[in-house]
């Protein structure tokens, strides 16, 4: 289906230079509002249901359909774990509260192979069942009316494991001195707890993890006090931001801590597994980046700070919200990415998977643009990558804007090439102020391509439709004028 223009986006010149006098209204689906299962409307949509504020039904994500559900929207989940390491079991209680967005006899949430014992939806007893990899199938006592309240609670236990991608694992994965931690995306929280796993469903978060004595646990948002009793230790962790289900992490080992704050007060909680204590000093320079990228790309728009810095290598970093979870084998320009993620891809998210690069290249362009403030020559550094790749067809024939399912995260080479050529096309001043800009107008929202492309195109008062058709959508090298844009060389 052709997509329709999402909205309107104004722009007008003031003494000739570009002011926007009226800016982009984000383009949020809305779930549930098509037919869920066998066009029963008194049934959440099993996979979220991507449809624009004018009418256009987008339809599920086509690399993950059964993604999220609909029928109503998370507010907040309250998780209560209690994980022993010796033996891997988790037992957990998860409370969602919500708000319908129709009348519901019937709605999913998002479980990965864990046992549901109980749930109980606004207090009363509800039947459930599983159905397919990761669906959990509620049936309230009594149907639910449209914009109605609703509390579930869900009763489950198990052992954890992770999900296998083309990038390597994600979720719940165990730690080399018997801790675990669960982090990433696309896909993560949903193998620990029952979720409304699309990005499309952001909600605030509150974590308590009892552990026993000498272990501890680190996640998103804000520490609390730490209580103990009968050999056990209780963390507690809250997240009064919205996040989306990929930006929620869980560490559980026995952390060593460092804590300290931003320039701007906003705490940091740093926690280092055993034998990641060499990253310590990689940790220290988070005050230096936060300053520098918000130079970029205005305040730094999380609650809180701080990371998970891992012994183990798991072959990439995931930028949970505002405490990325750190590999082995991070340096300072994945601090750089990770911590850009927090504007560009936690505050402002992806709408499907297939726009994963405009959020993740962005991010990872961040490094060149820390390189460049240390002396780096960017504009030998493009040529030089693009006079390495110009004869080889493989390396162009990524289509940015929709690369494949499993392969939304290898698109960062050409990605980044991208957004350099972008900058000198449209110039620094315009590039700086739309990463800026773009993620502050659509705090919490999601966007894709076709909101970026209209947008740059207001903004810039620019028609970039053929550069970002040989840059975005292209699968060949782009035509010379675009791969050299005025200073690109």
């Amino acid at each position: 289906m052709k997509r329709k223009p999402a909205r309107a986006i104004v722009v007008g010149c003031v003494a000739g230079s570009l002011a926007l006098t009226a800016l982009a209204v984000p383009a949020l689906a809305s779930p549930g509002t098509a037919p869920g299962t066998n066009g029963d409307p008194e049934i959440g949509a099993d996979g979220w249901v991507h449809v624009e504020p004018n009418g256009t039904v987008l339809g599920p994500d086509p690399y993950y359909p059964k993604d999220g559900n609909g029928g109503y929207r998370a507010e907040n989940y309250k998780v209560d774990v209690k994980y022993d390491p010796a033996s891997k079991k988790l037992d957990g209680t998860a409370v969602m509260t919500a708000k319908t967005t129709q009348r519901l006899k019937q709605f999913n949430l998002d479980l990965q192979g864990l046992e549901v014992s109980s749930v109980k939806v606004n207090g009363a007893e509800a039947k459930h069942s599983r159905a397919d990899e990761h669906e959990l199938v509620i049936v309230p006592a009594t149907v639910l009316e449209k914009d109605a309240a609703v509390t579930v609670e869900v009763v489950y236990s198990g052992t954890p494991a992770a999900i296998d991608t083309p990038r390597g694992k994600t979720g719940w994965q165990e730690l080399p001195g018997g801790g675990a931690v669960a982090a990433g995306a696309p896909h993560s929280a949903r193998t620990w707890f029952p979720i409304n796993d699309t990005q499309m469903a952001k909600a605030t978060f509150d974590l308590t993890a009892t552990v026993p004595d000498g272990w501890s646990v680190v996640s998103i948002g804000a520490e609390q006090q730490v209580t103990r009793a009968n050999g056990q230790a209780t963390f507690t962790w809250k997240e009064a931001g919205k996040v989306p289900p990929q930006g929620i992490a869980i560490g559980i080992d026995k952390w060593e801590f460092e804590r300290g704050s931003l320039p701007d007060g906003k705490p940091v909680v740093n926690a280092f597994a055993p034998d990641a204590g060499d990253k310590r000093d990689l940790a220290k320079k988070l005050p230096e980046v936060v300053e520098f990228l918000a130079t970029k790309m205005g305040a730094y728009p999380q609650s809180s700070a701080g990371g998970m810095f891992l012994p183990k290598s798991t072959g990439y970093t995931a930028p949970a919200q505002g405490r990325p979870v750190y590999d082995g084998s991070a340096d300072l320009s994945t601090l750089v990415y990770a911590t850009a993620s927090q504007w560009w891809g936690n505050l402002l998210s992806v709408e499907m998977w297939k726009d994963t690069c405009l959020m993740d290249c962005v991010a990872h362009y961040a490094t060149w643009m820390w390189d460049e403030k240390n002396g780096a020559d960017l504009a030998a550094r493009y040529k030089e990558i693009v006079e390495a790749n110009r004869d080889k067809p493989e390396f162009w024939a990524t289509n940015l804007g929709d690369p494949g399912a499993g392969k939304e995260y290898a698109t960062t080479a050409k990605g980044v090439l991208l957004m350099h050529a972008l900058r000198k096309q449209i110039g620094d001043a315009k590039f700086d102020s739309i990463l800026k800009s773009f993620p502050a107008n659509n705090k919490n929202w999601n966007q894709g391509w076709h909101d970026w492309e209209l947008y740059v195109n207001a903004v810039t008062q620019q028609k970039l439709n053929d550069f970002f058709a040989a840059w975005v959508h292209g699968t060949k090298i782009p035509e010379e004028k675009f791969l050299y844009p005025q200073g690109a060389k």
